[in-house]
C-alpha cells in the first residue's frame, strides 16, 4: 500500500490564458491513472486576462498573489494546499501522463522527491542544443529542476522556496532538496522516463539561440539580478515577459 496520501500541484500562472487549459488537462491526465486524490492549486499573479476563468472551468483551487518573486508565489500555493506530497508545475508546461504515477513509486521507494527531463514543444538546433546542456548540467549537479516533487515534510523541513531569489530560486530549492535528502538516505530522484514538454515561447520570442547567448554575453546581467543589483533582465525574462509582443 502506498505511502502517499493525497497530492497537491501548484501552478503559478500571469496571464496564462493561452497554455493554461493544457497544462490543467495533463494533470487531470495523470491523476487518473493513480488511486491517488489529487488537488491542483492556480496561484493567479497579475492577471488581466482570462486565467482565472479556465483555472474555475477545471474546479482548481485560486489563490490571488500580487507578488513579483517566483519562490513567493509558488511558496504561496504550498501553503494553502492540502498534500503531503508536492508538485510544481509552471502554467505553460504539460506533465507527463506518467509522471503522477513514477513519482508515487519513487516516494514509496524512499526518494526525498526530485525533478524531471525537460522538452520543449518545437524542435530546432539552438533549441535542442539548450536542452542538451541543461542535461548535461544536471548530470554534473545531481539536480533536476523542470517540474519539482516532493513530500511536504521535507518542503517544509528545507523552509520551501528562497524568497530572497528572484531567479535561480528553482536550482537552490532542488540544491537544498537534494542536500536534506542525502542527511537521511533519501536520494533525489530525476523522472527521465516522464519529461515535461514546456513552451517554447521564450525562444520564439528572444531567439532559438537566446539561451547561449545568455550564458556567454548576459552572465553578468544574471549575476546581478540573483543579487537583487539589476531587475531589468529578470523582469524581461520572467515578471513582465508578455508572449503577445510577437504578434502585430
Amino acid at each position: 500500500m502506498s505511502q502517499v496520501r493525497s497530492i497537491s500541484v501548484v501552478v503559478p500562472a500571469h496571464n496564462e490564458e493561452r497554455y493554461l487549459e493544457k497544462c490543467l488537462q495533463a494533470i487531470l491526465v495523470a491523476g487518473s491513472r493513480i488511486d491517488v486524490p489529487v488537488e491542483t492549486v492556480v496561484v493567479l499573479n497579475r492577471c488581466t486576462d482570462g486565467t482565472e476563468s479556465i483555472a474555475a472551468k477545471f474546479h482548481a483551487t485560486c489563490l490571488l498573489d500580487q507578488s513579483r518573486c517566483l519562490s513567493k508565489i509558488r511558496n504561496h500555493g504550498v501553503r494553502e494546499s492540502s498534500g503531503d506530497i508536492i508538485v510544481t508545475c509552471d502554467a505553460d508546461s504539460q506533465i507527463h501522463p506518467e509522471m503522477l504515477r513514477r513519482l508515487v513509486e519513487e516516494i514509496d521507494h524512499g526518494a526525498v522527491g526530485g525533478g524531471v527531463d525537460v522538452r520543449h514543444d518545437r524542435r530546432s538546433a539552438g533549441i535542442s542544443v539548450c536542452e542538451a546542456i541543461l542535461r548535461i548540467l544536471v548530470r554534473l549537479t545531481g539536480v533536476s529542476c523542470g517540474v519539482f516533487w516532493t513530500t511536504r515534510r521535507a518542503f517544509d523541513a528545507i523552509n520551501g522556496f528562497d524568497e530572497n531569489l528572484v531567479m535561480s530560486e528553482d536550482f537552490n530549492f532542488g540544491r537544498r532538496l537534494r542536500t536534506w535528502g542525502k542527511e537521511f538516505g533519501m536520494p533525489y530522484r530525476t523522472l527521465w522516463d516522464a519529461p515535461v514538454v514546456t513552451s517554447a515561447r521564450k525562444f520564439d520570442r528572444f531567439g532559438d539561440w537566446s539561451f547561449l547567448r545568455m550564458i556567454f554575453f548576459d552572465s553578468r546581467r544574471i549575476r546581478r539580478s540573483i543579487k537583487k543589483q539589476d531587475t531589468e533582465f529578470v523582469d524581461e525574462y520572467f515578471y513582465d515577459f508578455n508572449d503577445y509582443q510577437n504578434e502585430g
